[in-house]
C-alpha cells in the first residue's frame, strides 16, 4: 500500500499530520472535488496513542475545515466495529458499494 501513497498522481484535498517530537502519531486525509463532496479516506493513529483523543481531534479539525470550505457532503467508509466512533460526529449510514480492481 505504501507505493500507492508515494505515487505522484495521488493528490489529496486536505490532510493533517500530528507529530510528537519527530514521530508521526496521527494522520487524516481527504479527497474532494472542492465544491460538493469530500471523502475522508484515511484516519490513522499509532496504536500506542489510540484512546487518547488524537483521532477525535483529527476528525473534528477535518470536519471544521471542510465546513469552512462549504463542502456540502462529507463521506467516510469504516468497519462496522468503528461505527460508535463515527456516530459521535453525526455521520448517518447509507448503503454503498465498493470494488477493488486489482490486488496490489
Amino acid at each position: 500500500m505504501e507505493k500507492e501513497y508515494e505515487n505522484p498522481l495521488m493528490t489529496s484535498y486536505f490532510h493533517i499530520a500530528v507529530y510528537e517530537k519527530e514521530e508521526l502519531i496521527g494522520y487524516i486525509d481527504c479527497v474532494s472535488n472542492g465544491v460538493t463532496d469530500a471523502y475522508i479516506q484515511d484516519l490513522m493513529v499509532r496504536p500506542d496513542y489510540q484512546g487518547k483523543g488524537v483521532g477525535t481531534d483529527l476528525m473534528n479539525q477535518m470536519i471544521k475545515y471542510l465546513k469552512e470550505k462549504r463542502i456540502y457532503i462529507i463521506s467516510v467508509v469504516f468497519e462496522e466495529s468503528l461505527k460508535p466512533f463515527y456516530d459521535r460526529f453525526g455521520f448517518y449510514h447509507m448503503l454503498c458499494g465498493q470494488m477493488e480492481t486489482y490486488n496490489g
